[in-house]
């Protein structure tokens, strides 16, 4: 997995690198081969945002976090895409059941 971590106006501490690939590596832990984790750092006066993209075989899945400091916005971001994780395998599961129902 590639992960790509930049900063649009914002200083990318090593602590904040280090935060981001936990949590992208999190992710890839819940979502087998991902190929790219994205992750941009941005701020708007005091608001302070991150977007993160994955791209992955089966889905390009994309979250926005946002609060006070680029930790918390960061560990929103990740648990929206885990979030979307879950429901992309849920659906997979169910579509997999269902086709097997319908075929019996």
């Amino acid at each position: 997995m590639e992960i790509v971590i930049h900063g649009h106006q914002v200083d990318v501490t090593p602590r904040l690198r280090k935060s981001a690939e936990y949590g992208a590596q999190k992710l890839a832990d819940h979502l087998n081969r991902i190929e790219l984790a994205d992750i941009t750092f941005r701020e708007d006066g005091p608001k302070k945002m991150v977007d993160i993209v994955v791209l992955a075989p089966q889905a390009r899945l994309v979250a926005k976090g946002e609060g006070k400091f680029h930790g918390p916005a960061l560990a929103d971001a990740v648990s929206k895409l885990d979030s979307q994780i879950r429901k992309l395998k849920s659906a997979k599961k169910k579509k997999i059941t269902h086709g097997a129902e319908i075929r019996a």
